[in-house]
Formats: structure tokens, sequence, C-alpha cells
């Protein structure tokens, strides 16, 4: 009998973790669609990237969604679903802190799920501010398990600091390797639901030669000179060799979990303009509110992704993901802060949750937001001139409507997007504000942050 009831519990057990699927959210670092397959633009040379098309040809390819143009707005976006007017963080140096007393996306899963789920975040962090010596500080923001770069990079990809849980130690692993190998070794390791989010650092910069088994560049130069005269094949062959390690992770993730897991794949931001392609002006890249900074590839599969093979035109904003990875986890939550969910579409085609998209920056002296509808975009920089673009007639923003003189409809769409065009830019309640004065670190000698 005591056999019987052990079996019972076995299966019981194996059952209930069967019924929550997994969220895998893999997240690139300073890729935009251009070097991206099967995305528009046509005259770029595209990344060899056979593990990423296989998700598309078995998932859905989404053609419009916005990030921040810079990594820590956008990380900070979906780790709360708020953009950074309400959170403070709106670049990755000065204003790169997220304050330790917003409700993360780690903190909300465990919250609504009553504990079922575990989580992680394994790979780039970029959210602690400058300089920030305290090395527990993503554990503090409700991250239970963190393994990665503290920072926005490293010098070198094979000499860097890991941490791990607040204990950083140096590493030589090559950094895409390690972050795939942690996220290996944490995913095998769990005997309930989880969400991992794995945030590889490539990308980025520093340029240079991956492992040569894991990218299709061929035997390029390794100097620093020949890196620095024709970076895009060593951009491409990072690319792939991403690529080559999502393959891996998902190799090593035993079949009835894989089974069981959605993935979504995005990028942070724009392709960096050093290394950015025609049809997009090199002005148009990383750290701008052009096309090129703002739109990312992103690619959904699995569990709980019901379409194979589609391109979905809906509008999305990153932070999206904040309540669409919740709902996954089995909690209704269609819209919390300035995150919509769009796990519908997922599952069928239908219709956009939300009407336009935002995108914000605040660096050195160039502030301001982009907003956009189906048809037309709207830049507006401090004291700059805006811009007003029809992205159906010119997708590239070569032709800023404002040289002519507005039509009517033109006019109507300027007014609508100066105005916020709706509730998905200002919408918040009331515990998005931040409503005390909060100093960190503190004590300091050197530097202060400061959100009101």
């Amino acid at each position: 009998m005591k056999n019987s009831f052990t079996a019972f519990a076995i299966l019981f057990a194996f059952s209930a973790f069967a019924q929550n699927q997994n969220i895998l959210l893999i997240i690139a670092d300073d890729v935009g669609i251009d070097p991206i397959p099967n995305y528009e633009s046509s005259a770029s040379i595209k990344a060899n990237m056979p593990n990423l098309e296989k998700m598309m040809n078995e998932g859905i390819t989404f053609d419009n969604v916005w990030a921040n143009p810079l990594c820590s707005p956008t990380r900070a976006s979906i780790l709360t679903g708020k953009y950074g007017k309400h959170t403070g963080v709106l670049n990755p140096s000065d204003m790169s802190l997220i304050m330790a007393d917003e409700v993360t996306l780690h903190e909300q899963i465990d919250d609504s799920s009553n504990g079922t789920y575990k989580s992680s975040l394994i790979g780039k962090w970029h959210l602690s501010g400058m300089r920030n010596p305290n090395a527990s500080y993503p554990n503090e923001v409700g991250i239970d398990y963190y393994a990665g770069l503290l920072g926005g990079g490293v010098q070198d990809y094979f000499d860097w600091n890991l941490t791990i849980n607040g204990v950083t130690t140096p590493s030589t692993d090559y950094v895409t390797t390690k972050i795939t190998d942690l996220a290996i070794d944490w995913i095998n390791d769990q005997s309930q639901p989880w969400f991992c989010w794995v945030a590889y650092n490539s990308a980025h910069t520093p340029f240079h030669l991956p492992p040569a088994n894991t990218h299709s560049q061929g035997n390029l130069p390794a100097d620093q000179a020949s890196v620095d005269a024709n970076p895009l094949p060593y951009y491409l062959a990072m690319i792939e060799n991403m690529d080559f390690e999502m393959g891996r992770l998902l190799e090593n993730i035993p079949a009835a979990q894989l089974e069981n897991t959605t993935i979504i794949f995005v990028g942070d931001n724009g392709t960096p303009t050093q290394v950015l392609q025609a049809p997009y002006a090199r002005r148009q890249g990383k750290g701008t509110l052009n096309q090129g900074g703002v739109v990312v590839p992103m690619v959904a599969v699995g569990k709980g992704v019901q379409r194979a093979n589609e391109r979905e035109p809906a509008l999305i904003n990153v932070s999206d993901l904040f309540s669409t990875v919740v709902e996954l986890t089995g909690t209704e939550m269609p819209q919390i802060h300035n995150s919509f969910s769009f796990k519908n579409l997922l599952e069928i085609e239908g219709p956009a949750p939300r009407s336009c998209v935002y995108a914000e920056t605040s660096t050195g002296n160039r502030t301001g937001f982009a907003v956009r509808n189906e048809t037309y975009k709207l830049i507006e920089l401090v004291g700059e001139s805006d811009q007003f673009f029809n992205l159906i007639d010119d997708p590239y923003e070569g032709n800023d409507l404002f040289a002519g003189t507005l039509s009517a409809d033109e006019q109507a769409a300027y007014d609508v997007l100066k105005n916020g065009c709706d509730d998905t830019v200002n919408s918040t309640n009331e515990s998005t504000l931040v409503e005390t004065l909060e100093i960190y670190p503190n004590p300091s000698s050197t530097e202060i942050n400061i959100f009101s």
C-alpha cells in the first residue's frame, strides 16, 4: 500500500509539473532586425542562424516590436512592465539603476503562482546603476537566482568577472558559452515549472572572432586592426555563435521539459551604427529613436504557441513581455502598468493589444521619445524640431513630412501622437509611481542617484 501511495504521489507531482508550462526568454544584445534572417531589408548581409530560423518555421515572427534604443531601459521595461519615465531607468549610465522596491517580473510570477514557479536571470544585468559595488543587487530586487555579468559589457569575452548570487570570481570561459552552460545547469536542476531569462551579452562590443566551430564567417584574421577595418563579419560571427549556443541550450533541455516550454527570442535595441546595414542610414541605429534603433526581432515558439510559420504585424512593446509571461504561467493579466499581454496572439490571429508603441531616451543632450501608430511615427527630442513620418510609404524615415505641409489626415494623426496616442503611453496605476525620495548608494563618497 505504501508503494502504491508513493507511486501516486510521484505521478501527481509529475502531472502538476507538466500542466504548468516553462518559459524561456532569450535576449540578444545590440541586435536589430537588419542582420536577422527572414526580416525585411534585402540589401543586408544576414547572419546564418539555423536555430532561430527553425523557431521561425515552427512559431511566430513578429514584425513590429519596439524596444528602447539602449539596453538598460529595455531590460527595466521587461522586468517591471513600465516605461522608463515611471522607473527612472532611461539610459545605461547615470540613469540605469532599477529601484529595489519595484515589483519585478520574477517576484510577480512567484506571487501570482503561489511559489509554483522557480525563476532565474542568467547573463547580462546592467541595472545596478554606475559603479554599484553591491554584487547581490539583482537578488535584492527579486531575482532568486542570478548568474552573469553585472555591467553592460566586458573588455574581453575570454576574461571577465562572473557573479553568481552575490559572489564574484574571474572567468576565462567564453562569455556566450558560459552563459549557456549556466542556463543548462540551472534548468536541469529544476523540479518545478520554471521561468528562465537568458540574457546573452552577444553581439555587444568588443567585436571579435568567436570560437571557429560556432560560426560560418570563415577564417577571419583576429588582430584588432582587421576588426576595426571591417567589423561587420565579426559582428555576424558573434550573432552566429549566439545562435549556435541557443541550439546547444535547447538540445540540453530534457525532451519532456522542452515540449512543455514556451520560448521567446527578442533583441534589446537596434544594431550599433558601425555595423548597421542599408537601407538604414548610419545615423539611424542603436542610441537613436529611428527605426534602426528601436525595431527589434522577436520570435515565439513552443508550448504556448499554436500558430506555426506565421508572421504577426501587431504593434508590440518590450514592456508587454511582463504581462505576457505572467499570463503564460497561468495567471490572467491582460494589462498592468505599461504592459499589454499579447498571449492571445500566440494562439490565434486577432486584434493587437495596443494601438501604438512608445520608446524613450535620455543620453547626454538628447532627451525625448518616439511614438507610432499603424501608419505614422513622431520623434520628439528636446531642443530639436519634431520629426514626423509615414512608415507605410517611408519605412526607413527618409522623408520628414514636416518638410512640406501636412494634409488634414496627417495633422490629425500628428495631434493624436503628440498627445500620447492613447492610454498605452501614460497608462499606470498607483503602484507605478515613485512616490518617495530614494538615494543610492547611501552612504556615498563619489556619486549618488536620486529619484523622486
